[in-house]
């Protein structure tokens, strides 16, 4: 009877650990229901492809590529080709630079560069070039006529009626060519602006056309402001102009521009190099240009190299009363000759990529006692007075501004 009992036990317990095996190798078993949950949450979060960097202060490019673990001569590529849709000039901190990479990481695939938050850069990488396409976001434009006195300093007093830093500088740049603000301005001196304001999402951002200011001080006296655009994109004769369409300009201390449209493409300093692709320092500026485009001397000089140079190509250096040296390199051909006197404003070489060189573009550097240093610090304006045809559609454009401005007085 015991022994009975003790095989009756054995076989339920055998049983039992026989379901429990077979609980734990069926594959269509039901987990438990905690189980299920974390399993639901797992698949409905994609996961996020896209690395998100923001361009802090004194940021760049590079190091956020760098930082992700790009190689460098891949970095290097990429953004010397970027520079060819995008002026790099325009970035600002808190701009957004989101990637895409291979599997790898050693390969970009796509890359988005938002800025203003309005205007939107999409790219896909191929292994020899960029695919751009622009994405700007709907934007309101509101045309106002701003108005008020001179409280503190005219930047301050611009943006207290609502123009946009960006826009204040641009009148007050204009305007220092015109009045000696630290001898003649005084407190409620007269200012008007017509301009575009452009909102996004109820904000105001910058970007909006001035076109028309006039300031009116006792000392000061009476100035107005006429914007003239000119219809090549990034002309350098686009701006502001006085009412007989001449270049607001101070005298002598200006220097022009060494070309007829400006486009940053690379900035002077440290970067990744496009041909050798390691770090090293840029010693000028890269602007973008076709083959075969006019560039100038930027202000008046002698030549004291016109000849190929190594790595520099075909160069133009002018030497200039105030002891600066500036140079155009990379030409495809030289105008000029060694000893000879130049003017601002004339053709000394032709665009090119002559030299270590990537692909058409001007090299324009800088050097003061022997180093060189950034061109940025030039203040650089328009090299030539408007012609016969240009001045005619400036008066043109100046008319619909008066009409434009009877609106809103």
């Amino acid at each position: 009877m015991l022994t009975g009992r003790n095989i009756l036990l054995g076989i339920v317990v055998l049983a039992l650990g026989a379901f429990s095996i077979l609980g734990l190798i069926n594959p269509h078993r039901t987990p438990p229901r905690n189980q299920i949950d974390t399993l639901l949450v797992a698949q409905a979060i994609p996961k996020d492809e896209w690395i998100v960097e923001v361009v802090p202060p004194n940021g760049s490019l590079y190091g956020l590529m760098e930082k992700n673990g790009i190689p460098l001569p891949e970095i290097a590529r990429v953004t010397f080709q970027f520079g060819d849709f995008i002026d790099v000039t325009t970035i600002q901190p808190g701009d957004t630079l989101k990637l895409k990479l291979t599997d790898d990481k050693q390969k970009i695939m796509k890359m988005t560069f938002v800025q203003e938050p309005t205007l939107r850069h999409l790219f896909t990488v191929t292994p020899d070039s960029l695919i751009y396409k622009e994405e700007q976001l709907p934007v309101k434009v509101v045309t106002k006529l701003l108005k008020g006195n001179l409280s503190g300093t005219l930047s301050h007093s611009l943006q207290e009626v609502g123009l946009p830093l960006q826009s204040a500088q641009q009148i007050i740049n204009a305007l220092e060519t015109k009045i000696n603000f630290r001898r003649d301005a005084k407190t409620e001196d007269e200012f008007m602006v017509l301009t575009d304001l452009r909102y996004f999402e109820g904000k105001l951002i910058p970007g909006g056309k001035v076109y028309y200011v006039s300031y009116k001080g006792k000392s000061a006296g009476k100035h107005e402001l006429f914007r003239y655009e000119d219809p090549s994109p990034k002309s350098v004769l686009t701006g502001l102009y006085g009412p007989d369409g001449k270049i607001v300009r101070s005298s002598g201390s200006g220097v022009g521009f060494p070309l007829a449209s400006m486009h940053v493409r690379s900035k002077f300093g440290r970067r990744i190099d496009p041909v050798y692709g390691g770090w090293a320092m840029h010693q000028g500026i890269d602007y973008k240009a076709s083959m075969g485009t006019k560039t100038y001397a930027v202000s008046d000089g002698t030549v004291i190299a016109a000849s190929y140079s190594g790595g520099w190509g075909n160069q133009v250096r002018i030497r200039h009363p105030n002891g600066l040296i500036t140079q155009h390199a990379h030409l495809s051909a030289i105008k000029v000759r060694v000893g000879q006197k130049v003017r601002k404003g004339q053709v000394v070489g032709l665009v090119g990529s002559t030299g270590k060189s990537t692909g058409p573009h001007l090299h324009f550097g800088l050097m003061k006692n022997g180093v060189w240093i950034n061109p940025t610090n030039l203040n650089m304006v328009a090299t030539r007075e408007l012609t016969v045809i240009e001045l005619k559609d400036f008066h043109q454009q100046k008319q619909k501004i008066l009409d434009m401005l009877q609106q809103y007085l």
